[in-house]
């Protein structure tokens, strides 16, 4: 669980649990964290923390997802941020990656910014970033910033940074 102390990390032991399973026919509107692994192939119109998701081709995410290893198969639209992040062939992806590792296979489509960070998962200060000569522009990825700043769910946060743009699709 998330003690506030640091935010952007589940603190928790979910070693031996089984992952979280949401299936084509489930869509949720609202925040998911977790300590644990998620299998997505449904709909999630929110923000997904955990320590693990894989997405499945059917899978979508409309929000910031945030998880120490991500595999997306299906649709993000919103900020990703993750030490491990593969995108595979059929991923469809509009937003900024924050990422410690990347692999992306050809024949996957990305509309966004990827930056890479050494701890991509811990919030990191705005203010610092901004001094930094960086992106100060607000976008929407630092709107869901104020939003989860204000919401009583996960606390997760966005920045806008350096990074090079980049789009690409098949």
């Amino acid at each position: 669980m998330n003690d506030g102390s640091n935010p952007g990390k589940l603190r928790g032991d979910a070693s031996g649990s089984a992952p979280s399973i949401i299936s084509a026919d489930v869509k949720i509107v609202g925040n998911i964290s977790t300590v644990g692994e998620i299998q997505l192939d449904g709909v999630v119109e929110g923000d997904v923390i955990c320590n693990s998701l894989t997405m499945g081709e059917h899978g979508g995410i409309t929000g910031v997802v945030a998880a120490d290893s991500l595999i997306i198969r299906g649709k993000v639209d919103g900020t990703m941020r993750a030490r491990s992040i593969r995108l595979e062939k059929s991923a469809k992806v509009k937003g900024d990656v924050w990422h410690e590792t990347l692999s992306v296979e050809a024949g996957a489509r990305i509309e966004g910014s990827f930056m890479h960070d050494s701890d991509p998962v811990i919030a990191k200060d705005a203010k610092k970033d901004d001094n930094k000569g960086g992106d100060t522009t607000k976008t929407d990825a630092n709107k869901t910033e104020e939003k989860s700043a204000n919401d009583d769910g996960a606390d997760v946060s966005i920045l806008g940074g350096k990074g090079g743009k980049f789009a690409a699709g098949a």
